[in-house]
């Protein structure tokens, strides 16, 4: 699972299930800015980090470490982000965990920091944002047979964009089987449980900020601000997993990565 650079975005791709079908997809013509597994969002102090327009920002890294050990290889990275016209808008660090296979799964977990090191920092209420985002592979799409739910019984788009929920799994066929991507919010994320941006069309990014859109009430402002020198922290747990996967099965791994133990 290669980290990859565009003008403007971090991210990575291929995300291989289990027996190595990718379960992602790379810049689609419907949504070229879509990367893969990314994170990024629309407004940080009125600065467009999400598309890859030629008045967006653009995430520069500063430097990223890959280490391999027994059971996981992890790739750390810093990174600054910063406006079309370099002024440097956030510092973030992320760490990257993937894993050894088990069980015909993969495990990657993801703890994602954003620095006020220059002013403080406002995440603008809007629904063009992923603190973690993923584009399912074509396939996989609700809209060709894929299927999304999530912890609270939601099954759809219908049911799950804009939910609350500890849990969100977007599953569908991949070749000739049946692959999904599950990803679990932590507890002490800010807003947790997060709303969950999952569309049939693809796109499936965990998103606590857009609450004027999810909850259709424009008289709300989801916006979050932290001061000069805080740091706003969010981590997930993903599963990759090859075929269906029961819904206490996730509850499951849900409370065992809330204990904090390592997947086995």
């Amino acid at each position: 699972m290669p980290l990859r650079k565009t003008s403007v975005q971090t991210y990575f791709y291929p995300l291989n299930a289990p027996g190595g079908l990718c379960v992602t997809e790379d810049g689609p013509s419907d949504h070229i800015h879509h990367r893969s597994m990314w994170t990024a969002h629309g407004d940080i102090n009125g600065v467009d980090f999400w598309t890859e327009r030629s008045e967006s920002g653009r995430q520069v890294v500063k430097n990223a470490l890959v280490e391999v050990f027994d059971r996981y290889c992890r790739v750390s990275s810093d990174e600054k982000w910063i406006s079309r016209d370099n002024k440097p808008i956030v510092d973030v660090h992320r760490e990257i965990v993937f894993w050894r296979r088990s069980r015909g799964w993969r495990f990657i977990d993801v703890d994602i920091r954003f620095k006020a090191s220059y002013s403080s920092l406002r995440f603008g209420d809007t629904k063009e944002g992923g603190t973690l985002s993923f584009r399912v592979a074509p396939s996989m799409r609700g809209v060709v047979g894929g299927v999304i739910r999530n912890s609270i019984g939601g099954l759809g788009e219908r049911e799950c964009w804009g939910k609350r929920a500890e849990w969100c799994d977007y599953t569908g066929p991949l070749g000739n089987s049946i692959a999904g991507i599950t990803m679990f919010d932590h507890p002490d994320n800010p807003r947790h449980p997060t709303y969950w941006h999952v569309r049939e069309y693809g796109l499936f990014a965990a998103n606590c900020f857009a609450l004027s859109y999810f909850l259709r009430d424009k008289s709300i402002n989801g916006s979050l601000t932290i001061r000069t020198g805080e740091t706003l922290r969010f981590r997930y747990r993903v599963l990759i997993h090859l075929g269906e996967i029961e819904a206490k099965t996730l509850n499951r791994l849900f409370e065992e990565y809330t204990e904090g133990a390592e997947p086995v």
